[in-house]
């Protein structure tokens, strides 16, 4: 029976940097403000033709498309090549493709919660306290290392990380993109995506930090009550 709490217990550890990762992946997906930012920052309205009322409306349709509140991502605006369909067969097939990754993330939120609060509770009642704070200690150090890694290897070869992304996510070649075509990657250009990869890591970061020292912070409370006690 020790085993199987022990097994438990590092189960439950695994489960946390999966639960930091997906939910702060589902944040950043669904968020309108995020697509927002891209198109000003990148003058998408100058390179498209695009007016920002609209784009404020490709930005709200992508991120309900991506939340699982819209069924389709097709829009009609005013481009630079007058009235049209936003994007063609291939961009919306590709997207197609996205949203299942995107709702992989979201089932890993979900069963990864599930099984936090199941096994932590277990562990919390059989181990108590003290284990359930050094396992996060542990998760969140685990976290960051990992992100670490993600960082370094970006630093080196962001281009390589990204093409292997694509390569293992997609089992088809409809993510390359003509940018004097294809709007979807007007849209969201290359710098867009490394733009949300350092908000993604200083948030997968930043949470590490604050459960770390959490964690840490109320195990040394608890040491020292003990010891005066």
């Amino acid at each position: 029976m020790k085993y199987v709490f022990i097994a438990a217990f590092l189960l439950w550890i695994v489960t946390i940097p999966f639960l930091i990762i997906s939910t702060t992946t589902n944040m950043y997906t669904g968020c309108e403000r995020l697509y927002e930012y891209g198109f000003d920052k990148y003058q998408i309205s100058q390179v498209t033709g695009i007016n920002k009322t609209q784009l404020d409306d490709v930005a709200r349709q992508m991120a309900d498309y991506l939340n699982g509140k819209s069924r389709t991502l097709q829009l009609t605006v005013d481009s630079k090549d007058g009235t049209r369909q936003l994007y063609n067969e291939k961009e919306l097939t590709h997207m197609e493709d996205v949203l299942k990754i995107v709702s992989l993330f979201h089932v890993i939120q979900i069963v990864s919660l599930i099984l936090f609060l199941l096994l932590g509770t277990i562990i919390y009642f059989r181990m108590g306290i003290n284990r359930i704070l050094r396992g996060l200690e542990i998760g969140s150090i685990i976290t960051a290392a990992f992100t670490m890694i993600l960082i370094a290897w970006a630093f080196i070869d962001f281009d390589g990380l990204f093409l292997l992304f694509h390569y293992v996510s997609f089992s088809n070649n409809l993510w390359i993109l003509d940018p004097s075509k294809d709007y979807l990657i007007m849209m969201f250009p290359e710098g867009f995506f490394n733009d949300v990869a350092l908000f993604m890591v200083a948030t997968i970061m930043g949470l590490c930090v604050v459960i770390w020292a959490a964690a840490f912070l109320v195990r040394r409370k608890i040491s020292y009550n003990l010891r005066r006690a």
